[in-house]
């Protein structure tokens, strides 16, 4: 389960285009903080800190409990603004989140047992990513594995296979049936030899009809 990452935050000036040009110059990234039971409050991060605490296992679901002037809230990221060329942080806006109550998170999927497939000679095609789950805050896993051992060609998993392995009280966010991973068969070969083979008996048969013609 996710753990909390700590970060620390700075009251800023809530508005002017300048101000927060020269937080970026200095290497600070201007923020929101807003949500569950706190007043919208202008704040500014360290660059380095919050990219740290973003590329943790948790990725873009990490929990942080953000620390202003010494009060900490509880928070998760809801809009990263990056520049279009250089990538760098422009902007970041953090909701509070009440530890009780159940929000709404994208969860990686990983595959495991990939090399003990049927070898039947299908294709593994990995069609979903990730999965939204609601689920309380302190509950999020940082990542869902989902086994494809003994999967053959025409296996298929759905979202709904992974409900038993979810926290209890969690579900996923959408329907059930959405495909994650199937295996398929090869497509082409073993088709194209055949429709050869049909034209050669075909361009035969014509061949054979016209000496017939020629012959009479």
């Amino acid at each position: 389960m996710s753990k909390q990452v700590k970060l620390t935050a700075q009251p800023r000036a809530a508005a002017g285009k300048g101000e927060t040009n020269r937080l970026r110059r200095s290497g600070r990234v201007p923020a929101i903080l807003y949500g569950f039971a706190v007043e919208p409050t202008a704040v500014s991060v360290d660059d380095r800190e919050l990219y740290h605490a973003l590329h943790g296992p948790a990725g873009r679901n990490a929990l942080i409990a953000l620390d202003i002037e010494g009060a900490s809230t509880l928070v998760v990221v809801r809009d990263l603004q990056r520049h279009a060329l250089r990538r760098d942080t422009l902007h970041v806006d953090f909701v509070a989140v009440d530890r009780n109550a159940r929000i709404e998170v994208d969860v990686p999927i990983h595959l495991v047992d990939v090399d003990d497939v049927a070898r039947d000679g299908g294709y593994l095609n990995h069609v979903r990513h990730a999965v939204p789950i609601q689920v309380r805050p302190l509950d999020t896993p940082d990542f869902i594995e989902l086994s494809v051992a003994g999967m053959a060609i025409g296996d298929v998993k759905r979202l709904g296979d992974i409900i038993p392995m979810l926290p209890e009280g969690a579900d996923i966010a959408d329907d059930a049936d959405r495909v994650i991973v199937t295996i398929t068969a090869p497509t082409g070969g073993g088709a194209t030899e055949d429709a050869e083979e049909g034209d050669a008996t075909a361009a035969a048969a014509t061949e054979g009809a016209a000496d017939g013609d020629a012959a009479a």
